[in-house]
């Protein structure tokens, strides 16, 4: 069944008036609702900048825990390849290679404004 032509608001924009100016008026004074308010922000999720940090300290806790495993636990084995493989890169990085210190500082600053152009845009973005 149809309402009756008579509950029908003959203006809708009177209304959305009446309803904008009680809305404005409550604006100025704190409208009691029986800690309504405050269950909704605690029942919230975490913000994302707080689930980052979070994120970024137990990634380097994970690292930090692996390094201190494979120090206590790796042996003599751990010590030798390490002192091999830091030999093997001295010996090949004696190697003259006409160019490649231009080329190497090059790249480094290329990848530097990457990474800080990066960063900023992340930043920006998580505002």
């Amino acid at each position: 069944m149809n309402a009756p032509e008579s509950s029908v608001p003959a203006d809708p924009s009177a209304d959305d008036a009446r309803i904008e100016k009680l809305l404005r008026e409550a604006s100025q004074h704190y409208i009691e609702d029986g800690g309504f308010t405050h269950r909704i922000l605690v029942a919230l999720p975490p913000s994302r900048r707080r689930a980052e940090r979070r994120r970024r300290v137990l990634l380097i806790g994970a690292a930090l825990l692996g390094c201190g495993q494979v120090a206590v636990f790796g042996g003599s084995g751990v010590g030798a390849f390490l002192s091999t493989l830091m030999k093997g890169l001295a010996a090949w990085s004696a190697l003259p290679v006409p160019g490649l210190g231009a080329a190497c500082t090059v790249g480094v600053l290329a990848c530097w404004v990457l990474a800080v152009a990066a960063g900023g845009w992340a930043w920006v973005r998580s505002r």
